[in-house]
């Protein structure tokens, strides 16, 4: 039987090959849609863009990539490594999770990869899709045969591999060569889940783009000759010596319809619990009606949104991934990216109401996950009365979507950071029409001006 990496290769060549149907289109398109709203909502972060223009005018900076936010280029390098941070920082990327239980993605994470390569290699809107739909299809693949956060390893730490398909395929390597880019791609090592545990940092914005530069720089190693180790997912120190893995189906599609869009800018595994505290908002007055919460929810959201900080996350990411920061802003107030900063994190009555809630895991509810998200709230108010409500699935999921007016309005409500509103529905219908652009400067101009100019720098 031929290595995996061989299989995979073949694999992403058959794939590039087959024709965009119209079906795949709107699916694309609809992600590519609000991977793009989530770019710009990072945007706002002019902490994390001064940092991004410091690297794009340091010691070692190129020349020929956009960075974007900054109104600099870097080598391209930088710009994936940069630029795919973006797509992170706001959370508000979708999410595919394996219908076996095992993985789960974002495959946001790949549209902004995507946009970086067709400025690179000046693609047009149809090479654009193609790309994106071959991301997909191998992060879900990936995704459904790993789960490398049972061993302690990022979520997307097989990134590495399938980015490193990716832009090998848009390099043009044969399949040979894409043998190698995996192999090299192993070779550079994986990535661990430290930024997730304990004191949550905001270097979890950083792990799939990581993951990308590595990807990069496989591909393009490949390109020039370079071999890697053998069997690098099946040997004896290959990734599924490390991951929890089963058998890769190539033989079947994976069902990009499964995909999770978010409506608020947090952890997936919180999406739930703040829709279920948003339905109770409407009948509390504020924090000081609270007497105390419980939060009934499935094992893999406790693992994930209640870690040793949960209770007081000291970054943005580590709010982003607090279920019960995510809880108590919710029962305040409908969740605006601006929840994170730090300065709102500072409210003391937001900080106390915080310390009331308690979070349980519902057995029940962890074994309907997936494909339920399940979750349950109960408020104790200060008078003694008690009031629940309860979610099988968050809004935003396919058993409660986003219309595509809904995800249009996802992003004329995030464009603002870069279009003036007469560009914004010119920019919406760019997007709609992607397969019929023949280039994508409407989409990557807007992305390149520097938004540091002048503005200050959110407190860290």
């Amino acid at each position: 039987m031929a290595d995996l990496e061989s299989e995979l290769a073949r694999y992403t060549r058959q794939l590039t090959d087959r024709r965009l149907t119209e079906e795949d289109l709107h699916t694309l398109k609809r992600s590519v849609i609000d991977s793009y709203a989530g770019i710009c909502a990072s945007m706002a972060d002019r902490k994390l863009l001064d940092e991004f223009r410091r690297v794009a005018m340091g010691p070692g900076a190129g020349s020929g990539s956009a960075v974007w936010g900054v109104g600099r280029e870097s080598d391209i390098a930088d710009a994936v490594f940069l630029n795919t941070i973006l797509a992170r920082r706001s959370d508000l990327l979708n999410t595919y999770i394996s219908p076996n239980g095992m993985g789960g993605i974002h495959p946001s994470d790949n549209v902004a990869l995507a946009l970086v390569l067709a400025d690179w290699l000046k693609w047009n809107g149809h090479q654009f899709l193609k790309s994106v739909r071959l991301l997909f299809y191998l992060s879900a693949v990936f995704a459904d045969h790993y789960d490398p956060e049972e061993s302690g390893f990022d979520h997307d730490a097989a990134a590495v591999f399938w980015t490193a398909l990716a832009v090998g395929q848009a390099l043009g390597l044969s399949e040979t060569r894409l043998v190698e880019a995996q192999r090299i791609a192993g070779g550079f090592g994986f990535t661990s889940n430290q930024a997730a545990v304990g004191e949550v940092t905001d270097w979890k914005h950083c792990t799939y783009a990581s993951c990308a530069a590595r990807g990069l720089a496989a591909a393009r190693l490949a390109r020039a000759g370079f071999t890697g180790a053998q069997r690098v997912y099946q040997g004896e120190y290959g990734a599924d010596r490390f991951f929890r893995h089963r058998e890769m189906s190539l033989g079947s599609e994976p069902d990009l319809t499964r995909i999770i869009f978010k409506r608020w800018p947090a952890l997936f595994y919180c999406q739930t619990p703040i829709d279920v505290a948003l339905d109770l908002s409407p009948g509390i007055d504020g924090a000081e009606d609270i007497r105390a919460v419980t939060v009934e929810t499935y094992g893999r959201a406790i693992r994930n949104g209640v870690t040793a900080s949960a209770s007081h996350p000291s970054s943005r990411a580590g709010r982003t991934h607090s279920l019960p920061y995510c809880v108590a802003t919710a029962l305040l107030k409908p969740v605006e990216y601006s929840d994170f900063d730090a300065g709102r994190a500072r409210d003391p009555q937001l900080r106390q109401l915080v310390e009331r809630i308690d979070v349980t895991e519902d057995s029940a509810m962890t074994q309907r996950f997936p494909p339920a998200t399940p979750c349950r709230i109960s408020v104790t108010l200060s008078d003694g009365d008690v009031v629940r409500r309860e979610r099988d699935f968050s809004r935003g999921d396919p058993r409660d979507p986003l219309s595509d007016d809904d995800v249009s309005a996802k992003l004329l409500g995030n464009l603002g950071q870069v279009a003036s509103t007469t560009d914004r529905g010119a920019i919406l219908t760019d997007l709609w029409n992607l397969e019929r652009l023949e280039d994508l400067s409407s989409l990557s101009v807007p992305l390149k001006q520097d938004l540091t100019r002048g503005a200050e720098g959110s407190v860290p």
